[in-house]
């Protein structure tokens, strides 16, 4: 089969898991020899990522002021790369880069939709997920059930793709959660609880802080630590720094491999109180073995079976969310065993090459019943 010629835009200028999705999934397209083309702001995360990493890549504005700029500019980059499938992934430069490829008849387009948040059913929505695009892909099926609800989407129009996850060869657990021990300075009783995520208002930080409170006086050996950075970073030092517990609470700020940090947490959570979709840090503790808490909050749900692969609390609950906490810490079997499963879970499903095959699947199904001829062998 001839290679693809694809294009993603992403308005984004930060570095989350929408972010990491666009750029790992388009790495995975370039691995497997088709031709890949990223628009996207050039002062944000995914530009710098995307040029280090090999990628063709151009700066893109995607602002509400410029759109008409950057669609005409858009209309002529579309007619010199001639894709067979243009992917958008935000608000803005889904408008810019739909419009623009219905305007030079590119043979497929896909609308990505990351969050849960819901989409209003109004007349521009229904426009641009109905009409504007062939295909919506989401990141987890509450999404697209959703959609489905509120814009009255064809079963056949929407996909379901969780991201996938691609784990490095790790070191043993207790190598890594030595190596933790010792970056922090901690006694080898610690008992090691993390958040790895954006510092967002709605990852739910300050909940996970008001449980570890919560816990910690009847708990001495507990240790938070708050992994990432983001547009809030200064007031969740403000909120540790005034805590009761503030010599027991770390943020180390953004960490470029936080895969050792899965590795040696003796419990990861996830506190989010809203617009999950599956989400990568969850996928991630799962992959690293390491017992999961999580909230009923999106695409959660689908990769923690309640006991199971993991444990579920009420978002926005800190009592509820301490409780699961302390039951992982005061039943490692309970845990190993729910990590346990979980890993099965995301191996099977999960994977990077996963997601990769099923996003070509439906990209060749969508350009074999739609490509213009000749324009196959002009890629050739």
């Amino acid at each position: 089969m001839p290679p693809l010629n694809i294009i993603h835009t992403e308005a984004s200028d930060a570095w989350g898991g929408q972010d990491i999705r666009v750029l790992n999934e388009a790495l995975w397209f370039h691995a497997h020899g088709h031709r890949v083309h990223i628009f996207t702001p050039g002062h944000g995360q995914l530009f710098r990522r995307c040029r280090d990493a090999g990628l063709s890549c151009e700066a893109a504005t995607f602002t509400r002021s410029r759109q008409l700029a950057d669609f005409i500019r858009m209309v002529t980059r579309f007619r010199a790369i001639q894709p067979d499938v243009v992917c958008t992934h935000s608000s803005v430069d889904s408008w810019v880069g739909l419009t623009a490829a219905r305007f030079c008849a590119v043979p497929a387009t896909i609308r990505y939709r990351h969050v849960s948040t819901p989409v209003g059913n109004n007349f521009m929505n229904r426009w641009q997920y109905r009409g504007l695009c062939d295909h919506v892909v989401t990141t987890a099926e509450t999404i697209q059930n959703s959609l489905q609800r509120n814009l009255g989407l064809p079963a056949d129009k929407i996909s379901s793709i969780p991201t996938g996850i691609a784990p490095p060869h790790l070191s043993s657990r207790a190598q890594a959660r030595a190596a933790l021990l010792e970056r922090f300075n901690l006694p080898d009783t610690a008992h090691l609880i993390g958040q790895v995520s954006v510092l967002r208002s709605w990852k739910g930080q300050y909940v996970l802080i008001d449980a570890f409170e919560r816990m910690a006086a009847k708990q001495p050996e507990a240790r938070l630590l708050l992994i990432g950075g983001g547009p809030v970073m200064g007031d969740y030092s403000k909120r540790s720094r005034e805590s009761a517990f503030a010599s027991r609470i770390f943020l180390p700020g953004h960490q470029e491999d936080v895969w050792p940090f899965f590795r040696g947490l003796d419990v990861a959570v996830l506190a989010s109180t809203k617009n999950e979709g599956i989400p990568q840090s969850g996928l991630q503790a799962m992959f690293a073995q390491c017992p999961f808490v999580g909230t009923n909050v999106g695409g959660i749900p689908e990769i923690v079976d309640h006991q199971h692969t993991g444990l579920l609390v009420a978002p926005g609950d800190p009592a509820a969310l301490a409780a699961a906490i302390t039951t992982v810490l005061r039943r490692p079997d309970l845990g190993a065993m729910m990590a346990e499963n979980a890993l099965r879970q995301v191996q099977s499903t999960f994977t990077l090459s996963a997601m990769g095959r099923r996003v070509e699947s439906l990209m060749r199904r969508l350009t074999d019943t739609r490509t213009p001829a000749g324009r196959k062998e002009n890629h050739q």
